[in-house]
């Protein structure tokens, strides 16, 4: 199995194992906390405007403990609160406070009959776990039954708390179905499936309308219209009174609570409950299969973004699918409808960092390697290349049609003579002419195969394909040829050497092999091949004719004619046999600039002249090339040279105006 197999089958085994622990273990916490957030986040708009909150808290306790004693007070101060409450043209008054308890006798009648004279009056029951010698099982608290039968209505106060003691669902009791909040609502809730319906709050503690207990007990304690046509609600809003703490709990953990770290008072979690029927404001809770279906997508985009490994192009995608969810999740809840956000991100993680961690051992080795191996030889963008897609490198040899070049500094013997008391500046000088050219070859996409002292052996076509191998090695030379103009006048100016540096470049197409060559201690991933001898011997004829540049006939053959601008500045400038070889070679100069026509032609006719054995038209044609322009000048001198020599000698037997090269 291949790389890109093993990484899809880690996603994939990863990706399962999140999906598994999300729904198994992680479901709960998640769901907690997502509903924490969107509860924060996008808190209701607005309340209904119905709701008060009357809040038995500490200001009321220091108001009323001196007059009416400590708490529980006596039940005649309620009855008051009720006559008052009715008297500001309050809709309903609720009773977060239950009273089970007798107190005396009158003061119970007392509050009964006001009860009755408002007629709107609902008060908490609550339920308990008994467990003792005669009884068992649940048990509704329930107020005392004279206040029922002077009219009170009796609706459930408790509330179911999440594993984390947060309030954050609607109270299902399915055997009760009158609570405090549907009462208040006059809506009727009916059994309904549990947690099923979201309590959406309206925001953190004390966010409704408030008034504290005595404010009602005070002149001017209450801004006029205030409680009109209210629903009231009445319950335990106390900090610091031990009394109540000690009697009853009186303050809960709301999904706010854990970003600013308060409860919010019972009273108010009833509000809420309240406020969400009255506006129809609550939401669904979906049921499982629709949160596994969500898993499942979720899991398989965590498969798709992670089987093929790039870690930054990984966690975008893979936080960008989670942030498309957290939208769509944000959208749904203002719509009433509850999509945990969180579902993907444990999966995505869990295959993030086990794909992550399988690509670092494998193909994160395997990228290090070769970047290691090629990073000093090919340019960056095909060493990035190399490592996106290992496939593209096939080691170990293989046939291919490549262009090979061989660059040599000329005259390097005279300049190291010259600097011998100071090796230290030709090393300098050879280093920057060496940077320069091997850019020139880099960025042609071409490979450095060696430096063997001031020459560079490169090729192209590999390790990876180029269809453009002889057009780009022929502008890689090219561009050799005016980066020296460039960094010798740059030398000089600096003053680091008054020489006049050249170069010859030779080139060659033809098939080779490639690949790791060399022993089991130590190889190279080089070239082998007939034509990496010829194009070194091309090199070595650069100064037979006087071009800086040599090209065989295949590697022109190669070009397209197309690249005007490439053929331009090639012309035909011989035919030789090299030395070692025994079949001649169609030799092309290259130069800087463009060749004129006129040049060509005298070339051209030059060429005729020389290889049907006419010494004489051949010379005439060579003076009229050296008249037209001085970038063949020093070609036509020595051809010139050379004829000049057969004139003596004579020539040879059987010509067949094949040049015999001697030197390499």
């Amino acid at each position: 199995m291949n790389l890109v197999g093993k990484q899809f089958y880690i996603a994939l085994l990863s990706s399962i194992v999140g999906a598994v622990l999300t729904v198994f273990i992680l479901n709960g916490a998640l769901q907690r906390i997502s509903i924490d957030v969107l509860n924060y986040f996008l808190a209701s708009e607005k309340t209904s405007g119905e709701i008060v909150v009357v809040g038995i808290d500490d200001s009321s306790f220091s108001a009323l403990d001196e007059s009416v004693g400590r708490w529980p007070w006596p039940r005649w101060i309620h009855g008051d609160l009720v006559d008052i409450l009715d008297q500001y043209g309050a809709s309903q008054i609720i009773f977060d406070v239950i009273f089970s308890e007798t107190s005396e006798e009158e003061m119970d009648l007392y509050f009964a009959e006001a009860i009755g004279r408002a007629q709107r009056v609902i008060l908490a029951s609550d339920l308990s776990e008994v467990q003792n010698d005669y009884i068992s099982g649940i048990i509704e608290s329930r107020p005392l039954p004279l206040f029922e039968e002077y009219g009170a209505e009796v609706g459930l106060a408790g509330v179911d708390m999440d594993a984390d003691r947060v309030i954050r669902y609607h109270p299902y009791y399915p055997d009760y179905p009158n609570t405090l909040s549907s009462l208040g609502s006059k809506i009727e809730i009916g059994k309904i499936i549990p947690q099923s319906r979201i309590l959406r709050y309206a925001g953190p503690d004390h966010t409704f309308p408030y008034l504290s207990y005595y404010q009602l007990f005070i002149e001017d304690g209450v801004p006029e219209g205030f409680l009109k046509d209210k629903i009231v609600l009445i319950g335990l809003d106390a900090k610091a009174s031990a009394d109540v703490q000690k009697s009853q709990q009186d303050s809960f953990p709301t999904p706010f609570t854990r970003f600013n770290a308060r409860q919010t008072p019972g009273v108010e979690i009833h509000a809420n409950l309240l406020d969400n029927l009255i506006q129809d404001n609550w939401v669904s809770n979906p049921p499982n299969s629709h949160k596994i279906l969500i898993v499942i997508i979720m899991t398989i985009i965590s498969v798709a973004v992670s089987a093929s490994w790039r870690p930054t192009l990984t966690l975008l995608l893979g936080l960008g699918a989670n942030i498309c969810l957290s939208g769509f999740s944000f959208y749904f809840w203002t719509e009433g409808y509850y999509l945990n956000f969180l579902l993907g991100l444990p999966t995505f993680i869990i295959s993030y960092v086990a794909a992550g961690g399988h690509a670092y051992l494998t193909e994160g080795r395997q990228k290090r390697q070769i970047k290691g191996a090629f990073g000093q030889y090919l340019s960056p963008a095909m060493v990035d290349t190399l490592i996106a897609d290992p496939e593209k490198l096939k080691l170990g040899g293989e046939r291919r049609k490549m262009t090979i070049m061989f660059c040599d500094v000329r005259g390097f013997t005279t300049i190291s003579e010259a600097l011998k008391d100071t090796p230290e500046k030709l090393t300098e000088i050879i280093n920057i002419l060496l940077t320069s050219l091997t850019k020139d070859v880099l960025e042609c996409n071409g490979t450095i195969d060696k430096y063997m002292g001031d020459c560079i052996m490169a090729f192209w076509n590999a390790p990876l394909e180029d269809g453009k191998h002889a057009c780009n090695a022929v502008e890689a030379a090219r561009r050799m040829i005016l980066t020296m103009e460039r960094v010798n006048q740059e030398l000089k100016d600096s003053g680091k050497s008054q020489f006049d540096l050249k170069i010859g470049v030779g080139l060659g197409t033809g098939y080779c092999v490639v690949g790791n060559m060399g022993s089991d201690q130590r190889f190279d991933y080089t070239v082998l091949g007939d034509v990496v001898n010829l194009s070194s011997r091309l090199e070595g004829q650069t100064k037979t004719y006087g071009m800086t540049a040599v090209l065989s006939s295949y590697t022109v053959d190669e070009l397209e004619e197309s690249n005007e601008e490439i053929l331009d500045n090639i012309v035909e400038i011989d035919k030789i046999r090299v030395k070692g070889k025994k079949d001649p070679e169609i030799i092309f100069g290259l130069a800087s600039e463009k060749i004129s026509s006129d040049e060509k032609q005298c070339v051209k006719k030059y060429l005729q002249a020389f290889r049907e054995g006419d010494l004489k038209k051949a010379l005439s044609e060579l003076d009229n090339l050296s008249n037209i322009n001085k970038q063949m000048k020093d070609f036509s001198s020595l051809m010139k040279e050379r004829i000049t020599e057969l004139q003596i000698t004579g020539l040879p037997e059987n010509w067949e105006g094949v040049y015999e090269a001697t030197s390499k």
